[in-house]
């Protein structure tokens, strides 16, 4: 294929992939943790390295939206489908709030629960965590849909409940959040 049959033909290519004629690419949520984590360091440390002049402003950019799709490829994004049974969680913890129990953390930190794909869905995580008496907020974040956190944790055994909850729940990849605070 040359010249305009040839751009003809590799634009049908990619959009057969974009609508999932390409098989399916391999997802890998283990990953999910650690690309979330360097996108908030990206994020947090963006505005020093655009001073830096080793780092120029579409280096940052394009490392940040190498990730955004990695969070995307490997179902990072938590769905509706995945907190369908919030209500029911919520039920079987009434009355057991998240417990602050063990060794004090160096500082409270909160807990990123999801990055959900509607706003909607945002709103329903929040209700939840402040139905379980658990603060609870949403940030937009683009393609990523609104990033929910909640917290503050100040111990072990309260970062571990309110994990383990999150993951009950079904939301993907909860983590201790290094950078996100109320």
């Amino acid at each position: 294929m040359t010249g305009r049959t040839g751009l003809i033909g590799l634009a049908l290519l990619v959009l057969a992939g974009c609508a999932g004629g390409f098989p399916e690419q391999s997802r890998d949520r283990a990953a999910c943790v650690p690309y979330f984590v360097e996108y908030d360091r990206i994020t947090r440390n963006a505005t020093a390295q655009l001073i830096d002049r080793r780092f120029g402003p579409s280096v940052v950019a394009s490392r940040r939206s190498q990730l955004t799709v990695l969070l995307i490829q490997n179902d990072c994004l938590t769905r509706a489908r995945d907190i369908q049974n919030l209500d029911a969680v919520a039920q079987s913890r009434a009355g057991r709030p998240v417990t602050q129990s063990g060794p004090a953390l160096p500082r409270p930190v909160a807990v990123h629960v999801g990055a959900l794909t509607s706003d909607a869905d945002a709103a329903r995580a929040i209700a939840f965590f402040q139905s379980l008496g658990v603060r609870a907020t949403g940030q937009g974040a683009g393609r990523l849909g609104r990033r929910v956190y909640a917290g503050m944790i100040r111990t072990e055994g309260g970062l571990a409940d309110l994990i383990a909850l999150a993951r009950e729940a079904g939301f993907v990849a909860p983590y201790a959040s290094e950078t996100f605070r109320f």
